[in-house]
């Protein structure tokens, strides 16, 4: 963890300015294409609570597959790929990004990083996969594509899957599809953390949905 948020700091603290190019909803503090590493940092990763809370959700999955849409700066794929017992496949549409993640991650050899547009680039990848085991959704932030995303991945999903959606209370958008999900065939129980929804596919007898703020 420590080397982790190391890493952390260092974009913290760093002024050098990248071009975005953003597939998704847009950002709501920088209305510009060039943003400071920095700001991206402290406004778009996630905070050490909660990659420790997807990390840990992870963990509790087998964790031989598992899926990270919205790669970012690479600070919650570092912590899933701690766990990962198999392949981490991470999804980033942002070449600046892309860049950046890899750095600190090239020397970890369970992470496949995958680039480009998750339109094209998911479909692809789930082709290969005979199953997956833990997803963390954390891209595009819109109803229509988190809805797809997610279609496309159930099918390969099994009673000890995990799924994360982050940031199901950002938009009236993610709201619509935060309640839509959770309420799936597929889907035996859910807890909203607010900041993220977590879905459950096992068959325990009892449905169980849970809102916890933390």
């Amino acid at each position: 963890m420590q080397k982790i948020e190391l890493v952390r700091k260092k974009f913290l603290v760093s002024n050098q300015e990248i071009l975005r190019i953003d597939f998704g909803a847009g950002s709501r503090w920088s209305r510009g294409n060039k943003q400071k590493i920095s700001a991206i940092a402290k406004y778009v990763s996630s905070p050490l609570k909660f990659s420790l809370i997807y990390q840990f959700l992870c963990k509790l999955s087998p964790a031989h597959t598992v899926l990270e849409l919205g790669t970012s700066l690479g600070i919650n794929t570092a912590y899933l790929s701690a766990v990962t017992k198999g392949m981490l496949y991470s999804y980033e549409g942002d070449p600046a990004l892309v860049d950046l993640a890899r750095e600190h991650l090239s020397k970890e050899s369970n992470i496949n990083l995958v680039s480009g547009n998750l339109n094209e680039t998911l479909n692809i990848s789930l082709r290969a996969l005979k199953k997956v085991d833990f997803v963390l959704i954390d891209a595009n932030h819109r109803y229509e594509p988190t809805i797809n995303y997610f279609n496309q991945i159930v099918p390969k999903l099994h009673a000890e899957s995990i799924l994360v959606i982050a940031d199901i209370h950002w938009s009236n958008q993610m709201k619509k599809a935060w309640q839509e999900l959770k309420t799936h065939s597929s889907v035996t129980g859910s807890i909203d953390f607010f900041d993220c929804g977590v879905l459950f596919f096992g068959n325990h007898g009892v449905r169980n949905d849970f809102i916890l703020e933390i």
